[in-house]
């Protein structure tokens, strides 16, 4: 082993939580001292093809076999597993390669969250059905800060997949997990289910409709919402309301807010309608957060939002 370099087995996890994730960016690299002999390659077929949750929950046949495909390229001196062959074999019997489950987990393995997505950018009419950078974040911070949420009661808006209803539903009391979309509500409701999820609900909400219950809640969350400038006012006007449903709470409601700024103008025009609407906002330094399956150069931003004292 090279001075300096992780354990080999913590590089083995490493590549464990990225195959599970379905990571697209390998990093064959790090996984080079494991496919020098057939020993070391079952080492991480083990921990990847035949995972205990991939078995449990099967990736897209699509990835699997774009993961193979890479595996067998990258093995120079030496053959290939046959298991591995085998594995490629199944994979191409399969009738739904776009669709399959990836797997996460934000607290070292304590708890693993299964969704059901596609690999697609958009599918059925929209983007809802799988899950983004901004999520990932959330999911992540609110781990690493899962006190703000204990006792509490969260919903969370436009909540795709589900998974970061899963990962916040281990740290707070009760959360709602909302979205308009049906295909997009019925795939959160089924990562509620396929995880054992028994402190969450899914509930139809649209932005536009004032008219929707105003239940009370502690905490509003949210990833991957700011997209579309025409809904920002709508999407604003959420956040407030939900923000304003308790009177008589002892302490201010707040809303957390993840994206991933594509278009500048368009994040841009949310903090003005946040502004405008009365409500207060900070952004939260993600600097130091420290997440496995986040790659890549987007800038993904934090706000916590609070309604202005004195504010209507």
């Amino acid at each position: 082993m090279l001075v300096g370099a992780p354990p080999i087995d913590e590089v083995l996890e490493e590549l464990s939580l990225m195959y599970l994730s379905n990571c697209k960016v390998f990093p064959w690299q790090k996984a080079k001292p494991f496919l020098q002999t057939l020993e070391s390659q079952h080492q991480l077929y083990d921990k990847t093809v035949r995972h205990p949750m991939a078995m449990k929950f099967p990736m897209a046949s699509a990835f699997v076999k774009m993961f193979i495909k890479s595996w067998i390229n990258q093995v120079e001196d030496c053959e290939v597993l046959e298991e591995v062959y085998e594995s490629f074999s199944v994979a191409l019997t399969h009738t739904e390669p776009q669709i399959g489950y990836k797997i996460y987990t934000f607290d070292g393995g304590s708890h693993y969250h299964a969704t059901k997505e596609t690999v697609a950018m958009c599918s059925k009419g929209t983007t809802g059905l799988r899950t983004w950078q901004a999520c990932l974040a959330l999911c992540q911070w609110a781990t690493d800060n899962n006190h703000i949420f204990k006792n509490k009661k969260v919903i969370e808006l436009g909540c795709g997949v589900g998974l970061l209803g899963c990962v916040i539903s281990h740290l707070c009391d009760q959360i709602t997990l909302t979205d308009y979309h049906e295909s997009v509500l019925k795939a959160a409701q089924h990562t509620l289910e396929v995880n054992s999820v028994s402190n969450g609900t899914v509930s139809v909400l649209d932005w536009s409709d004032s008219c929707d219950e105003e239940d009370s809640v502690d905490i509003v969350v949210a990833a991957d919402v700011v997209f579309d400038p025409t809904l920002v006012p709508h999407l604003v006007t959420t956040i407030k309301r939900k923000l304003s449903s308790t009177k008589d709470a002892d302490e201010p409601r707040v809303a957390y807010i993840c994206s991933t700024v594509r278009n500048k103008e368009t994040y841009s025009t949310f903090l003005n309608e946040v502004c405008g609407q009365g409500l207060t906002i900070s952004e939260i330094d993600l600097s130091r957060l420290k997440c496995v399956y986040l790659f890549g150069t987007d800038t993904i931003k934090l706000v916590k939002l609070q309604i202005q004292p004195g504010a209507n």
